[in-house]
């Protein structure tokens, strides 16, 4: 004890003598440069051994502080766990926010493109589109509900571990220690096996499922907390979800414009069938006539010594012919030298003999039948051929020798001549056409222009909502209507050329489906009944229109029908001819105009009463067809039908083109500078005129009386020049609209 005090004094006295300081003055003068030099003083001990006092350690005291290093933990757990769900957090695509607009708050604002369509169309479009939405809100509150009832195996299997851990729950340091082992901790799902509706739950999950259910935190799906999250307010849009933006837009103005397109191109509904007469019954009689036939024509080749025998009978409604093949080494034209003879056995008021028949190796010879049945509009317009032809210019001209209706388009024609003599069908053959047409097409995609010198055979057709003009009668209007059309075809090509387009289906096309309905063009078909007295009023004008229109006007939508009783070369020129592919001859009377019309011979023995040859455009041979029959009642209550859909649209009237001609021819082609002279100079005179326009007495004096006529001078004053009574506004209202235009 009393050394360990020892100790200590002598230490304390050793610690008094190490601690002398050291100071060190230093004076400087007033001449000196004092600098500042930076001095560090270390202090060490002298002694390496360095006893340290004994001091009395005082006994260690356990501090523990659980509650700030357990929220020290529980806050960096947080910001790992926040820092893992921002980096899993799928990503969302743009979804722009509603700011309310000044003028249409929250509603759609609409566009440009919307209000052009119809007000009743959006308003359809708008309940459609609601009733769909409340359709679905429906179904998935139905489904939510579903779910709710029933919810799935395992979410009560979850339920039920839940209730278990409750309290271990709400003790927050039981809950961190599971947040970790939960994150290092793999996920086993429990094996379910569903099969026959029969579930198999593990043993250790089964006991679970029979004890009663306790009600925990509601089960909230990952799909609902995603949409309950709301968007931020302001994010920057990334090219994929304009570019997703952009196309959502244009599919839906696709849409609207489909939907528009479809309702203004409704399907045409033409008149009802029934308004046709009904068909008649075809009579089984002709059967015992035909094997008649068969039997004679065998005979007469056998007396004749001609190797052939008959291999076929195909009887039509005028019209039977029989195939007869001739034996290896027997000419055609022996057979074909027998024609006379052969009528004369077979008693037939005329026969046609087709040698040889194209794609067949046979003869066919024609015999008429001896009671014709009559071919009627109905039971073609009945034919699937027709009604499932969707050109608007699909006409039914009648039944061929096997009795399949013939249905030709105009589009294919594109211009047809018609020719036969009178009372042969040719105006039964026009009706024919019309009115197929009027079957098939609205007036607002097929437009008629008829020309009828003969005043009486299209006249029922008058006041239709498809025609151009009225019926024209008249051959000057009818000369200045073909002018007319020649003018419709060019302005019509320079409209494909600014639409960059080739014909008329892809500018439709074009103009529909920017949904400019308004531009769209109509078919024009012109039909000509008679074009002898055209051709004898003006013939140089005719010929010159129709051979434009011939040419070029196929594109354009304009088709050319000409008809006439006179197949002559005077009527049908080389030119028209060669411009006009198809033919379609009835009943001639000479041998020289059935060449005219076909280029063969056979029309002159064809039997009268829609008896008809058809050549085709691009078709060698000539096709035997018995024309459909149009009585005048079935027209008459077609016509009334269509006439009460809608009223008449004229683009000009024939009594405008008669008046615009009878001008052209009165007045001079110096009149309007005559006019504008004397209104400048405020005087008239006929020596003034002569003198100014280098023109004859005559001439000025007939200037003088007409603008004395229409009011613009006055009367003669002897030798005074006459007053001018117009001024130069009058002047321009004058001739603005006629001349200045």
């Amino acid at each position: 004890m009393w050394e360990h005090i020892k100790k200590k004094i002598k230490y304390m006295f050793d610690e008094e003598s190490k601690e002398i300081p050291s100071s060190k003055e230093r004076s400087y003068s007033l001449g000196e440069q004092n600098t500042v030099q930076t001095r560090v003083t270390y202090q060490y001990p002298n002694d390496r051994n360095v006893e340290i006092p004994m001091k009395a350690r005082a006994p260690k005291m356990e501090i523990s502080r659980p509650q700030q290093s357990l929220q020290r933990r529980k806050r960096e757990r947080l910001e790992e766990k926040s820092e893992q769900t921002s980096d899993q957090r799928e990503r969302v695509p743009f979804k722009p926010t509603d700011v309310p607009s000044p003028v249409y708050g929250f509603k759609n604002r609409p566009s440009k493109e919307s209000l052009d369509i119809p007000a009743f169309i959006r308003k359809e479009n708008d309940i459609n589109h609601k009733v769909e939405e409340q359709d679905l809100s429906f179904i998935s509150k139905h489904e939510e509900v579903d779910y709710e009832e029933n919810p799935p195996v395992s979410n009560y299997i979850d339920n039920e571990v839940e209730t278990v851990d409750l309290h271990e729950r709400n003790d927050p340091f039981v809950q961190e220690d599971s947040i970790d082992e939960e994150k290092y901790k793999p996920v086993i799902e429990p094996e379910i096996n569903v099969t026959d509706n029969s579930i198999d739950v593990p043993e250790a999950k089964a006991d679970q499922l029979n004890e009663p259910i306790i009600d925990s935190d509601p089960i909230v799906l990952k799909e609902q907390v995603r949409e309950s999250r709301q968007t931020p307010f302001n994010v920057m849009m990334t090219p994929r979800d304009k570019k997703r933006h952009l196309t959502k837009s244009m599919t839906e103005e696709k849409v609207v414009k489909e939907d528009t397109i479809t309702t203004t191109n409704k399907v045409h509904q033409g008149p009802p069938i029934h308004l046709l007469n009904d068909r008649v019954e075809k009579s089984t009689e002709d059967s015992t006539w035909v094997e008649e036939q068969i039997q004679l024509l065998q005979t007469t080749l056998k007396h004749f010594h001609v190797r052939a025998k008959v291999v076929n009978a195909m009887q039509g409604p005028a019209v039977t012919r029989f195939e007869i093949q001739p034996e290896p080494g027997v000419k055609v034209s022996k057979i074909k030298n027998l024609s006379d003879d052969i009528k004369l056995n077979l008693a037939a008021r005329d026969i046609r003999m087709e040698a040889p028949i194209p794609g067949k190796n046979a003869i066919g010879i024609e015999v008429p039948n001896p009671k014709p049945q009559p071919v009627v509009l109905q039971e073609l317009f009945e034919t699937d051929s027709f009604k499932n032809d969707p050109s608007p210019l699909s006409v039914a001209l009648g039944l061929d020798i096997a009795g399949r209706p013939i249905i030709t388009d105009l589009k294919k024609m594109p211009h047809g001549l018609i020719a036969g003599a009178t009372g042969s069908g040719k105006s039964v053959c026009i009706n024919t056409i019309l009115i197929s047409m009027l079957y098939k097409a609205n007036h607002e995609d097929v437009r008629f222009l008829l020309i009828d010198p003969k005043m009486v055979e299209l006249a029922p057709y008058n006041e239709l909502p498809h025609l151009v003009s009225p019926v024209i009668t008249d051959v000057k209007a009818a000369t200045s209507a073909l002018k007319w059309a020649v003018n419709e075809m060019e302005d019509r090509y320079e409209k494909f050329v600014h639409e960059g387009v080739r014909d008329i289906d892809r500018y439709n096309n074009k103009i529909m489906s920017q949904n400019r309905t308004s531009e769209k063009l109509p078919y024009l078909v012109i039909i000509i009944d008679e074009l002898a007295d055209l051709m004898m009023a003006s013939p140089q004008d005719v010929e010159d229109a129709i051979c434009r229109i011939a040419q070029k006007a196929r594109a354009c939508g304009i088709h050319l029908l000409l008809a006439t009783q006179r197949p002559s070369v005077d009527v049908i020129t080389g030119l028209i001819k060669a411009n006009i592919p198809t033919r379609i001859a009835f009943s001639v009377s000479s041998q020289v105009d059935s060449r005219t019309m076909l280029d063969n011979s056979g029309a002159e023995k064809l039997l009268g009463k829609g008896d008809m040859l058809f050549v085709e455009n691009g078709a060698g041979k000539a096709v035997r067809i018995q024309g459909a029959f149009v009585s005048d009642e079935e027209i008459s209550r077609v016509t009334a039908f269509i006439k009460k859909s809608s009223p008449p649209n004229y683009l000009f009237e024939q009594e405008q083109l008669l008046r615009q001609l009878n001008m052209d021819e009165e007045e001079d082609e110096l009149y309007v500078e005559a006019v504008e002279f004397v209104v400048q100079n405020n005087g008239a005179s006929t020596s003034l005129l002569q003198r100014r326009l280098k023109i004859g007495y005559n001439r000025a004096a007939r200037l003088i009386d007409t603008m004395e006529m229409n009011g613009i001078i006055s009367e003669q004053k002897g030798s005074k020049p006459r007053d001018v009574l117009i001024s130069d506004q009058d002047l321009e209202s004058l001739f603005s609209d006629k001349y200045l235009s």
